[in-house]
């Protein structure tokens, strides 16, 4: 009775009192197998026993009358099973493999006996999943040892099939087989790692706690949600029933690499050395064993790790052109070469306690410190030092804790509780506080300050309930219920600020101001003498206010797996209803101690951004600087259904050859950056045209200059922000407000698979995929003032005027038939016309398109060797980039028509053919030789116009002799399609040769040295986009190059040792 009462009390406390819990999907794998007699007859009541030492505890089942028996959650590793039944002799079966996230299939076949007798069988493991359509790549922790890679999950990411690195080491971002570099879903023991803001993985996990790791790249079943991409789940290390543990060290210095560029060559280029690590240092303890056998283990790792890296950019030499033409003006502290060092702690503790027979727990936390002087997300060959940045110590951590009942041998609750939070201060470097921010159009080079400081705190709970029921013979077959419910709640607050001056200066061409020439400082055309300011709409200093943007979800799925005969069907329906919302919160009226570095120097410092907001107030428009309380809203709302449906069939009922297909849609999760653009407070610019009608070089106050406003950010927040096409296209045509009713919809992707996954030989499968995905709903934001569809009127004319110009190609001269030599039109927006003014919607010509062949292939280690690998051919096409900087939906595809022109094709992560091959081979004398070899297609690039200027009146229709003013100077446009040529292809190969040296009871050394870039292979890096400026209405036409059109910005070429060694007992 005691019991009885402590269990439903549990239950109760568990399901509805956890303020936080995590995902139910699964870190784990499954055994399913039949107990038959020698004439193949199923045989009921045998006793089946599973046990390891990876597992805490034993599992036992009792066959029905089908003579099946069933383990789910079981962590990965070997097994051993023992199956009894008195008449028969008692079969054990050792080293049978279970995989995360896969269905291991076995039959054991009883011997009758006249006396107690046991017969002792190895395993032969199967490598194919009869049972599940999805399609995944596994790597348990020796594997991942093994490999010559970075010791970091972004290398490991990268070696799966379809992924295309994003080249954001601190992001880890990639995008995998056509999703975004924010479509994948990080769990590490069933703890959804993606940042809430921004959903790349929150932390660096650990590589050293990992036991295996599971790449779910299709066919996900309903209890994963909140990817559209890939589900990428980690499953660590538990401890045993025997203590153990280990050190590894990895090593590598300057002295280690060897540059493939000499001294002389690089002088001749005029680039720095190739990037590099001139210092690598990592050690990493981990220790875990039992605290009770068989009831309480544990697990501990600690890890630090420092390195240094040179950077192969040059922004100093561009800043020195400057430099050299007006001495004394700028520092060497602005002119140093930098380069980037990094400093992290990681920790790691887990715990496994065995409640009851049938109640067990688990506990982790995972925790991260980082610092780097120059912040690795806030460089480049365009930034000089003091424009960069110090990620000033992060701390960041996360925890999960689990109950795993067993009801009885088919019925299986598990309910979870998880809490993750993270501090990330990205700050100013107070010695440039008070610097303008300067940026020179000629010279392509910014310094003086950074863009602002960011302190950001992020917070998720997330809590999750599921049942699992196992049903034989009902409707004529077995099946796997499974059914679940989740509650996630995330906070993102953000306090952003720029020390002392909000302020940008632009510069046309600053050596040009600099000797007396004032239309150096004309930024946007020297002929209407058009220059900018600019500044950021933020407190001078921190603690003034708290932006933030919160989110919750409740979601519930259920899901059949079902296996008749040779077939498996896969049957699952998942519901969310997600919503981001804002607290109230309030803005202090901005001004500040300083104003626009080139605004008449008898003004105040707030003078003339007071004129400037009272024009606006004259207009009717509240402006970005007036202090405001915005009351509690709701951002975003979308309630989803996503239907899965896979398909199995087992081709020769052996279970070594299976055809799969499968359709899926997923919807992309909210994540609060995706749609804070809403949100008045959050990170944005003012910027208004000024145009210098004295001609002094002075920006003087309106009405001795006149200035526009570029774009508005609304400041009302009962005004709708998100809404539906069909609402903004109401709205275009009647003016009202009222028609802007709400109703986003929820970006999806629709996927397709279908494929077969055939046993070679033992231990060695290989696959063929087909892959089809249609990403569509893709949110942007739109002009709702002046739209995109350049055939709209007003009652003026048209809104947007047609301009005709012919593009000279790429050689820049007219009438020579070259190569992009061909007449085109672009749009002027009419001067009289208002500032735009966006709202976040569903363009319906939005759309990413990925379809992929795939063969795989898994040889896992035996006869002492393994393989893995994929060869992939692809095409990866749409008119919405999949990177980081273009998946928030305020990118400008659709702000208006001229973004459209060559706006379709292959987007950046288009890599037509991709190689990647690893192995491993054990020789004589315990020497170990491993190798990662990959090739892929070079990144598709297109030619732009960086300004196609406009003549003051442009005629339309032409020959009309009707001519419309137009209110911009020029327009950026691409010259040829998306895609229309490609960079250079990607060819390497790294090798790692290892000695294991075994000291018995008190363990095993191993001895390594990496060599990475064996071939040697070396690029250069040119800047070879013209990105030009162009006057076609000029006699002649003019055309001009970007200054830094055809200049070597770096080298790549490094061959790299790295030596390591790791102890483990």
């Amino acid at each position: 009775m005691n019991k009885k009462i402590f269990k439903v009390s549990l239950i109760v406390l568990l399901a509805f009192g956890l303020t936080s819990a995590g995902f139910a999907q699964r870190q784990t794998g499954s055994i399913h197998g039949t107990v038959i007699d020698e004439e193949g007859t199923p045989i009921p009541g045998a006793s089946v026993a599973a046990s390891s030492p990876k597992f805490l505890g034993i599992k036992s089942y009792v066959t029905g009358k089908t003579g099946k028996f069933r383990f789910p959650a079981l962590v990965p590793g070997e097994y051993e099973i023992k199956v009894e039944m008195p008449g028969f002799k008692t079969t054990i079966t050792k080293g049978l493999l279970v995989k995360v996230g896969k269905t291991t299939s076995m039959t054991v076949t009883l011997e009758m006996a006249t006396i107690e007798e046991e017969v002792t069988v190895v395993a032969e493991s199967p490598v194919v999943d009869i049972e599940s359509s999805k399609i995944s790549v596994s790597y348990g922790a020796e594997f991942i040892a093994t490999i010559p890679m970075s010791r970091d999950l972004y290398d490991i990411q990268n070696s799966i099939p379809g992924a295309i690195s994003e080249g954001t080491w601190y992001r880890r971002t990639s995008s995998i087989l056509g999703g975004t570099v924010r479509s994948q879903l990080y769990a590490l023991d069933g703890v959804a790692m993606n940042d809430p803001a921004t959903f790349y993985s929150m932390v660096n996990i650990n590589v050293d706690v990992y036991e295996e790791i599971e790449f779910e790249i299709g066919a996900h079943p309903a209890e994963v949600g909140q990817t559209d991409g890939t589900y990428i789940n980690i499953v660590t290390k538990s401890g045993g029933n025997k203590f153990s543990g280990g050190a590894t060290l990895y090593y590598t210095g300057e002295s280690m690499a060897q540059d493939l560029w000499t001294e002389e060559e690089l002088i001749a280029l005029g680039v720095d050395v190739p990037s590099k690590y001139t210092d690598y240092k990592d050690i990493s303890l981990n220790f875990g064993g039992p605290i009770i056998k068989d009831r309480i283990w544990f697990f501990v790792n600690g890890r630090r790790q420092i390195w240094a890296r040179a950077y192969s950019g040059t922004p100093e030499n561009r800043l020195q052109i400057l430099a050299d033409a007006n001495p004394g003006v700028f520092s060497a502290e602005q002119l140093q070469h930098y380069d980037f060092d990094h400093q992290e702690w990681l920790a790691f503790a887990k715990l496994t306690f065995q409640l009851t027979k049938n109640i067990r727990y688990m506990g982790m936390i995972h925790y991260n410190h980082i610092y780097e002087p120059i912040y690795s997300n806030r460089y480049g060959t365009n930034v000089s030092w003091d424009a960069t940045a110090v990620w000033d110590h992060e701390n960041s951590y996360a925890t999960s804790h689990q109950f795993n009942w067993v009801l009885n041998q088919n019925t299986f609750l598990d309910i979870r509780g998880n809490y993750l939070y993270r501090y990330f201060p990205i700050l100013t470097r107070p010695e440039v506080a008070g610097n303008y921010y300067n940026y020179d159009s000629e010279e392509k080079i910014y310094w003086g300050n950074t863009s602002y400081s960011d302190e950001y705190w992020r917070r998720k709970m997330v809590g999750s309930v599921s049942l699992t029921r196992f049903q034989d013979e009902f409707l004529g077959a077995s099946h796997e219920f499974k059914a679940g419910f989740e509650y996630e709640h995330t906070e993102y607050d953000r306090d952003w600020y720029k020390l002392g001056n909000p302020y940008y200066t632009y510069y046309d061409d600053y050596n040009k101001y600099m000797t007396g020439d004032i239309e150096g400082l004309y930024y946007h055309d020297i002929g209407d003498r058009e220059g900018r300011v600019r500044l950021r709409a933020c407190p001078d200093e921190p603690r003034q206010w708290l932006v933030q943007d919160h989110t919750n979800r409740y979601s519930g799925y259920v899901q059949d797996s079902i296996t008749t005969g040779k077939f498996a069907f896969n049957l699952g329906v998942r519901l969310d209803h997600s919503y981001q919302y804002e607290p109230e919160q309030s803005r202090p009226e901005l001004r500040y101690d300083m104003g626009p570095e080139h605004q008449d120097a008898s003004l105040g410092p707030n003078e003339l951004l007071e004129a400037l907001i009272q024009e606006e107030h004259d207009r009717g428009y509240a402006t970005r600087f007036d202090a405001l309380t915005a009351p509690y809203r709701r951002v975003v709302e979308f309630t989803t259904l996503s239907p899965r449906i896979g398909v199995v069939y087992d081709i020769f009922g052996n279970g070594k050859t299976a055809l799969k297909a499968s359709f899926a849609r997923y919807y992309e999760p909210v994540w609060s950056a995706k749609y804070n653009a809403t949100n008045i407070f959050g990170a944005q610019t003012q910027i208004w045209r000024w145009f210098d009608d004295n001609a002094d070089g002075d920006m003087d106050l309106p009405g001795i200059d006149h200035y526009d406003v570029q774009s508005r950010k609304e400041q009302d927040p009962s005004v709708i922000y998100y809404t539906t096409f069909e609402s903004i296209q109401k709205y275009w045509e009647t003016g009202n407000e009222d028609d802007l009713k709400g109703g986003l919809k929820a970006p999806y992707m629709h996927e397709f698979l279908a494929g077969v996954e055939h046993e070679l030989v033992r231990d060695f499968k290989l696959g063929f995929q087909f892959v089809y995905k249609v990403n569509k709903n893709i949110v942007e934001s739109v002009d709702k003032v002046n739209g995109y569809d350049w055939t709209r009127t007003d009652e003026v004319g048209p809104i947007w005027i047609p301009y005709d110009f012919v593009d000279p190609g790429w050689d820049g001269e007219w009438e020579t038939g070259d190569k992009g030599e061909e007449e085109m039109t672009i749009y002027a927006l009419r001067r009289d016309r208002d500032a735009a003014m966006y709202l976040g919607t569903n363009p319906p010509e939005a759309i990413r398109k990925y379809w992929a062949f795939i063969l795989t292939f898994d040889k896992r280690m035996s006869n002492n060797w393994q393989l893995k690998g994929s060869v992939l051919y692809s095409s990866f096409k749409g008119n919405c980039r999949a990177g980081y900087g273009y998946t928030e939906g305020e990118e400008s595809y659709f702000d208006e028509p001229t973004k459209l022109i060559n706006n379709y094709g292959p987007l950046p992560f288009d890599r037509p053919l991709q190689i990647k091959i690893m192995g491993t081979v054990i020789l004589p004398y315990d020497i170990i030789i491993s190798a990662y070899f990959q090739h892929r297609s070079g990144s598709a690039m297109t030619r732009e116009f960086q300004r196609v200027y406009f003549p003051t009146w442009i005629e339309y229709p032409v020959g009309s002799g009707v001519e419309y003013r137009r209110k911009y100077s020029y327009e950026y446009v691409m010259a040829d399609p998306r895609g229309s040529t490609r960079n250079s292809s990607f060819t390497n190969m790294d090798l790692r040769v290892e000695k294991s040296i075994s000291f018995g009871k008190y363990g095993k050394l191993n001895f390594y040295a990496d060599i990475f870039n064996v071939a040697g292979r070396k690029s250069i890096s040119v800047n070879d986009d013209p990105y030009a400026r162009i006057w076609y209405y000029r006699d002649p036409p003019e055309y001009t190059l970007s200054t830094t059109y055809g200049d070597i910005t770096s080298v790549s070429g490094v061959r790299s040792f790295r030596l390591g060694m790791r102890w483990s007992f």
